[in-house]
């Protein structure tokens, strides 16, 4: 059961491997996701700490966790609303959504938590946060392969191949960031929930 922690994230890199493989086959909407899938994280992990403090703190209701979850949520859907709008990607304010839901249904499904609950979820954000930097650093600094994503595939997803930045110029880059960071991540939890068990 605990190896079921790992299944999300696996996926989650399994499917943006394919998008780096075979872009074409998925569809041109699907890539431009896929390259922005490593932004919106970005602001998953951002609120995930704040997040795994409130989720896990002993002395609160479930109810005071739940409207504290809430409002975080709401906060930063408001601000993910402006890089929805910019780059024309409202799926990523329904993508946002769910986590919170899924954090909110957490926490009415789970036993009351306990001071290492706390420590543990504040302990892997802080690998994520690691992770995430990790992965952004090594694939601008690093050699990485194009695969599937020709200039053809870049231009008809709207990157500018000129640009400065990086991601956009490149956004094969993103999605290795993406896969690597999601990989990691996904051998991480069952790691984790071992330790939370003891």
């Amino acid at each position: 059961m605990i190896l079921l922690k790992a299944v999300p994230e696996l996926v989650s890199a399994a499917i943006l491997y394919a998008l780096w493989l075979e872009p074409s086959r998925f569809g041109v909407e699907w890539f431009k996701s896929g390259v922005l899938t490593l932004l919106l994280e970005f602001f998953v992990i951002h609120a995930g700490g704040f997040m795994a403090v409130l989720m896990n703190e002993p002395e609160a209701s479930p109810l005071k966790r739940s409207v504290q979850v809430a409002g975080l949520g709401a906060g930063y859907l408001l601000f993910i609303s402006a890089f929805a709008w910019g780059f024309d990607a409202w799926w990523m304010l329904w993508a946002f959504a769910w986590l919170c839901f899924g954090k909110v249904q957490a926490i009415w499904s789970s036993r009351t938590p306990t001071e290492k609950d706390r420590f543990v979820a504040i302990a892997s954000w802080a690998l994520s946060v690691a992770i995430y930097l990790g992965a952004v650093a090594a694939t601008a600094m690093l050699d990485v392969p194009r695969l599937g994503v020709t200039d053809a595939v870049r231009d008809a997803a709207g990157f500018d191949g000129n640009s400065r930045g990086l991601w956009e110029a490149e956004p094969w880059r993103a999605l290795a960031g993406a896969v690597l960071y999601f990989a990691i991540m996904g051998l991480s939890r069952p790691l984790f929930a071992m330790w939370q068990r003891n």
